[in-house]
C-alpha cells in the first residue's frame, strides 16, 4: 500500500504514479517527475479532469484504484510544502519504491505527461 501511495503522490501531485505507469533519467529523483503537479494551485478536481483529458492511461490506472485514488485527493488536497513533505516521507519510508520510479524506463514520459496536465489543469 505504501508502495503504491508514493506511485500516486507521483502521478497526482499528490502522484502520482510512476511506479503503476511509469526513457527514463536515472539522475531524476522521485520528486522531479511530478514537481509541477505538487505546486500547482489547481484543485485535485481540475487535475483528475485534466489527467483524463490529457493522460488517459494514467487517469485510467488511477480510476481503477478507488481507495489510492482517494488517498491521493486527501494528499492533494494539502497545500504545495505540505505535498512535497508528504511525497519526501514516503520517499524516506519507501526508498527501494522511490528508487524504482526514478529508475523506470518510462519515468520522463510520465513526467511529461504530468507536466502536460500541471499546464492546463486550471482550464478545467
Amino acid at each position: 500500500m505504501k508502495r503504491f501511495t508514493l506511485a500516486a503522490l507521483a502521478t497526482g501531485g499528490a502522484a502520482t504514479v510512476a511506479m503503476l505507469l511509469g526513457p527514463g533519467i536515472a539522475a531524476a529523483d522521485a520528486t522531479s517527475i511530478v514537481a509541477p503537479l505538487l505546486d500547482s494551485p489547481c484543485s485535485f478536481a481540475q487535475v483528475d479532469k485534466a489527467l483524463h483529458a490529457k493522460a488517459p492511461i494514467l487517469a485510467n490506472m488511477l480510476d481503477n484504484n478507488p481507495a489510492q485514488k482517494a488517498e491521493l485527493q486527501a494528499k492533494f488536497d494539502l497545500p504545495p510544502d505540505q505535498r512535497r513533505a508528504a511525497l519526501q516521507q514516503a520517499i524516506n519510508d519507501n526508498p527501494d519504491a522511490a528508487a524504482q520510479a526514478q529508475n523506470d524506463p518510462r519515468a520522463a514520459a510520465i513526467a511529461d505527461q504530468l507536466a502536460q496536465v500541471a499546464a492546463v489543469c486550471q482550464s478545467y
